[in-house]
């Protein structure tokens, strides 16, 4: 058996397993924007308290994250 001939065998045996997801809604990306911010919060607070432009980007994504919930109610 050619190298080849072993490539193609294992790619017959290969399956793509494609779990059926759900896409993300907008609130989701804002929810994982602000989960992203507090663990870099929790990792680097000294950046954070240099930083008043990170304190403003979660101001704008907890207010962009009430308008959206609001507006779903």
């Amino acid at each position: 058996m050619t190298i080849a001939d072993m490539a193609t065998l294992a790619r017959s045996r290969l399956t793509l397993i494609h779990p059926g997801l759900p896409a993300e809604s907008a609130e989701d990306h804002v929810r994982n924007a602000l989960q992203v911010l507090t663990g870099h919060e929790n990792a680097h607070p000294s950046v954070w308290q240099f930083s008043p432009e990170l304190r403003a980007v979660e101001a704008l994504l907890f207010r962009a994250l009430f308008e959206i919930e609001g507006r779903a109610r």
